[in-house]
């Protein structure tokens, strides 16, 4: 996800002229407004579908009133399929955005090879995202029976950083709704609290014994760490491990991509005057009513304009790390991709 240039006068003057010209279809005579194309990766009437009949009309607000608006929803939940069809569809022109989950960078950070797309060359515009905390048992002893949806989730996060603090954990399979009740019968030690509405996921674990043990936190514009403002009082991994690990550059992209409920990109090479007008769309677009209301049920958070670059630059691990990442799944837990 490369970083684009800061929003100008100058930048934003030139990305109107952009705009008018490529939206409106004025360079020719009578020529009818182009239409923008949003790409939903996810089936339609999914979350991200959902999604995007809020976000995109929060966009429009702050695009010439006569753009028009095409919404394709490609592929299943993870993304992968979606992102996929961008990959090869997405002309660097400004007229078409990809609105992908937080799983489809989990699929190409593992080498899944249905990923045919490098999510480090998407131009981030938007992202939403969610809290995530890792609880455990009191005591317990031994390798943790962490519950955890599948390896190739954005649940391995958590099974990262148990790794990095030197606790030997196992994963057991189980959907996130059947957590809690698995942690009150005793059948797994420690339970990733991620998604929707972490908060009551974290009350109902802790009324069962559970304490927090890390919280996901993000990242600063200086590409620092810092806690979790929905959980401010809970420490992050890098402050219980603050003396590095070969896996930590891995854990970082893990834990970013693990809080984003989805990303809103352009392709990469797209005129930053087009990514200027884009972000500055998207920046108005987090305050829109409908935007609000919805990430606010959802216990989500959408973000734009720096907070949206540096969670970008977070979620992209460099090469060393993407390696270590996946020699760490081959050895220590048999894992390849399908």
């Amino acid at each position: 996800m490369t970083q684009t240039p800061p929003i100008t006068r100058r930048a934003m003057l030139t990305a109107a002229l952009a705009v008018e010209t490529a939206f409106n279809g004025r360079a020719s005579a009578g020529a009818r407004a182009e239409a923008v194309t949003l790409l939903v990766a996810g089936p339609d009437g999914g979350l991200l579908d959902r999604w995007s009949r809020v976000v995109e009309p929060a966009l429009a607000q702050n695009l010439p009133p006569d753009t028009t608006w095409a919404r394709a929803a490609v592929g299943g939940a993870d993304g992968v399929t979606g992102a996929n069809q961008f990959a090869t569809r997405g002309d660097p022109d400004g007229r078409m955005l990809l609105l992908a989950p937080g799983d489809a960078a989990i699929a190409w950070m593992m080498g899944d090879p249905r990923a045919k797309f490098d999510p480090g060359r998407w131009m981030p515009v938007m992202t939403c995202v969610t809290p995530g905390v890792l609880v455990t048992r009191p005591g317990a002893r031994g390798p943790l029976r962490l519950a955890l949806p599948a390896i190739n989730s954005p649940a391995l996060a958590g099974l990262l950083g148990l790794d990095i603090l030197g606790t030997p954990a196992t994963s057991v399979p189980m959907a996130q709704a059947d957590a809690a009740m698995a942690y009150g019968k005793g059948a797994v030690d420690a339970v990733f609290a991620i998604g929707h509405r972490v908060d009551e996921q974290l009350r109902a674990l802790m009324s069962l014994g559970a304490r927090p043990l890390f919280a996901l936190g993000g990242w600063s514009e200086a590409d620092r760490p810092v806690r979790d403002s929905y959980f401010p009082d809970l420490p992050i991994l890098t402050e219980l491990h603050p003396n590095g690990s070969p896996l930590l550059g891995a854990y970082r992209a893990a834990a970013t991509v693990a809080r984003m409920e989805f990303t809103l990109v352009l392709p990469h090479l797209t005129p930053a005057a087009r990514v200027a007008i884009w972000r500055h769309a998207a920046s108005e677009a987090v305050g829109a009513s409908d935007v609000v209301a919805l990430a606010e049920s959802l216990g989500a958070r959408p973000i734009g304009g720096a907070d949206t670059a540096a969670c970008a630059r977070a979620a992209i691990p460099p090469p060393a790390a993407l390696a270590a990442l996946r020699d760490w799944l081959a050895k220590r837990h048999n894992w390849r991709p399908a």
